[in-house]
């Protein structure tokens, strides 16, 4: 067990900061067509949790938002590249989603919110690390 979770725990990219992983969501949400493409996403999964598991065949499944998902794909690779930041799937494409999902349903007050960095910390704390625990920005 040890040797695979040493292999597990050092074979993962480094962490990158949470400013980093919430600068992303704040392009994302401020500009107008990422924003709506987050905003479609977001309907998305909150039919989900209302309605859902569809099947491959239910009627519901045609609302899925293809084209916003891969705005939002090509839009945080993009990012990454323009920003310098590590291209790390997990964290910026998965992590900054549910963040600005959750800023876009009111479940977070915001970016630049303690809140959002508490719950950054609390629940992906595997895939980010803080400010200041000495992570390149």
């Amino acid at each position: 067990w040890r040797a695979h979770k040493n292999k597990f725990v050092h074979g993962m990219p480094p962490k990158p900061p949470i400013s980093q992983v919430l600068h992303l969501v704040e392009v994302m949400l401020g500009n107008e067509e990422t924003r709506s493409a987050m905003k479609e996403l977001s309907d998305w999964w909150d039919l989900l949790e209302k309605k859902g598991p569809f099947e491959d065949d239910d009627p519901e499944m045609a609302l899925f938002p293809d084209e916003a998902v891969q705005l939002l794909i090509e839009f945080w690779q993009w990012f990454c590249f323009k920003a310098g930041y590590p291209h790390l799937g997990q964290v910026f494409h998965h992590v900054a989603r549910e963040v600005a999902n959750k800023i876009l349903q009111g479940r977070l007050p915001g970016v630049h919110a303690r809140e959002t960095e508490e719950y950054l910390l609390q629940n992906y704390s595997l895939f980010v690390s803080a400010d200041d625990e000495g992570a390149s920005q």
